[in-house]
C-alpha cells in the first residue's frame, strides 16, 4: 500500500547505532527486501548507506518488466495510448485492432508470451481494469497521467490466476505537498504532410491533401489538501479531428 518513488528507510533502538539507507526507489508491485544491521554503539552513532543497488526481489518468482515514467512521456505513442507500450516489455506482440459490436477503440489485442490475445489481466490502482464484454483493456489514463506499469510475463502470482498470458498492474499519479501541474499540445495538419502520389489531381494540376487538422491538448495538476495526509490530483485530455479541402 505504499506509493511508487523513491525512499529513505532509518532504523534505530537505544543502545545501537541508528541505520539509514538511501536510494530506495519502490516500483509498481514490488516486494523488495531490505535487511537492516545494528551495530552496538551510541545513539549519536550513525551507519548511512548511500547510493544503494538496485533491490532484489526475492519474494516473487515471476519474470516481469517495469515500464517507467520516463519511457511513458518520451516515446512516441500513436494516438498516445499507453497500452502500445506494453510490447516493450518482451514477448509482446500486438495481434491487431479489436473489433466487436460496440466499436470500442481503447482497447488492444496484445498477445503476451504466445498466450490468447483475451488472456491479459490488466490492473488500474490495484482494481481489476478488463471489460467483462470481451476480457480486453478498459480505457487507460492518457501518459501525462500515468506513473508506471508493470507487465508480468510469466509466474504470475495467484492474484492474476484468472488469466495466463500475463498481468499488467498500472498506477496512475497522485498529488504530494508542493503544488504542480503541466500543459501539453500535439498538433497535425495537412500542410505538414506529404501529399500522397495516388491522390486526386486537381483543376490547377496540383495533387489534392488529405485535409487533416488534429489536435490533442490538455494539462494535469496536483497538490496537497492536507500537508502530509491528504492529497488531490487531476488531468485532462481532449482530442479535435476535422478535415479541411
Amino acid at each position: 500500500n505504499l506509493p511508487t518513488g523513491p525512499y529513505r528507510l532509518e532504523a534505530m533502538l537505544q543502545g545501537f547505532r541508528t541505520y539509514s539507507q538511501t536510494g530506495i526507489v519502490l516500483q509498481v508491485a514490488a516486494t523488495p527486501s531490505i535487511n537492516v544491521v545494528l551495530g552496538i554503539g551510541n545513539l549519536e552513532e550513525t551507519v548511512s548507506v548511500e547510493a544503494a543497488a538496485p533491490l532484489v526481489d526475492v519474494r516473487s518468482a515471476g519474470i516481469s518488466d517495469v515500464v517507467d515514467n520516463e519511457r511513458i512521456l518520451e516515446l512516441p505513442l500513436q494516438g498516445r495510448q499507453v497500452t502500445d507500450l506494453i510490447v516493450l516489455a518482451g514477448a509482446a506482440v500486438n495481434t491487431g485492432p479489436v473489433t466487436n459490436t460496440r466499436g470500442r477503440s481503447d482497447s488492444v489485442a496484445i498477445s503476451v508470451a504466445g498466450g490468447l490475445r483475451t488472456g491479459v489481466s490488466f490492473t488500474l490502482d490495484g482494481a481489476l481494469h478488463n471489460d467483462v464484454y470481451d476480457n480486453g483493456n478498459l480505457a487507460f489514463p492518457f501518459p501525462d497521467a500515468l506513473q508506471e506499469f508493470q507487465v508480468a510475463t510469466g509466474g504470475l502470482s495467484a492474484e492474476s490466476g484468472m488469466h495466463s498470458g500475463a498481468s499488467v498492474n498500472a498506477v496512475t499519479k497522485s498529488g504530494t505537498n508542493r503544488f504542480s501541474g503541466s500543459a501539453f499540445e500535439f498538433a497535425r495538419h495537412h500542410r505538414f504532410n506529404a501529399t500522397s502520389p495516388f491522390a486526386a489531381v486537381g483543376p490547377d494540376g496540383t495533387r489534392a491533401n488529405d485535409g487533416l487538422v488534429r489536435n490533442q491538448f490538455g494539462g494535469t495538476f496536483g497538490g496537497p489538501i492536507i500537508r502530509d495526509k491528504l492529497f488531490f490530483f487531476g488531468g485532462y485530455q481532449g482530442t479535435t479531428l476535422r478535415f479541411k479541402p
